[in-house]
């Protein structure tokens, strides 16, 4: 099956009580995070109490009061993202949280979209719905699996077809990683992010290659 990742996308997720007016481009930049030339190069974006969204050239960030999202679409920043995420809450090291989600999705194009259509089929056969809709196909599937050791939470894993690529499917891997009422904060986060980060690349590989065994 003939396939190429079209985009990709990594992202690090921290779930708790947050302060989104201190996520500013200009904060970054005092704190040697991000660069001040990539500071002032900011355009448009929003800082209030409610919302820090804004956009540097590898980097996006997200924040909501309850959530602390960056993201980057190009794979030579996927450490600097890891040190971005780490370097900011060993600052806010009082911050407190609750969950970690480090997380991996891809848009791949396919030579044809008879092929999403038949990885589709296999990954939900359509005869059990043959009866029951006209013409069934699958539009999303997620299928979720409790960790087996280490930190409390799950792995979740979305196909749907691509809305961003023709004739494309999306994969997305979602690592959570639930933190315990006796490790609310940023150190238990920080030591649960540095154990699980390279495990995470290992799991997309397996999921991958799962689906796709020819390569």
């Amino acid at each position: 099956m003939k396939h190429e990742i079209e985009l990709q996308q990594h992202s690090i997720v921290a779930v708790g009580n947050l302060n989104p007016a201190i996520f500013q481009p200009a904060w970054f930049a005092s704190e040697g995070l991000i660069s001040h030339r990539e500071a002032q190069a900011v355009a448009g974006g929003m800082i209030s109490a409610q919302a820090a969204l804004f956009q540097v050239d590898w980097l996006r960030v997200q924040v909501v009061p309850d959530r602390f999202a960056i993201a980057t679409e190009n794979e030579a920043y996927y450490r600097h993202l890891y040190d971005l995420f780490a370097s900011t809450f060993s600052r806010l090291v009082h911050t407190p949280v609750k969950a970690l989600g480090i997380n991996y999705s891809c848009h791949y194009r396919f030579d044809s979209g008879a092929l999403w259509h038949d990885i589709s089929k296999e990954l939900a056969p359509t005869n059990l719905w043959s009866n029951l809709l006209n013409a069934p196909r699958m539009r999303s599937l997620t299928m979720q699996g409790a960790r087996p050791s280490g930190p409390k939470g799950y792995v979740e894993v979305t196909v749907e077809p691509s809305l961003r690529v023709e004739n494309g499917m999306y994969v997305g891997i979602n690592n959570h990683y639930d933190l315990t009422e006796e490790d609310l904060g940023c150190r238990a986060m920080l030591r649960v992010l540095e154990s699980a980060w390279s495990d995470t690349f290992q799991e997309y590989k397996t999921v991958i290659d799962r689906m796709f065994p020819d390569g």
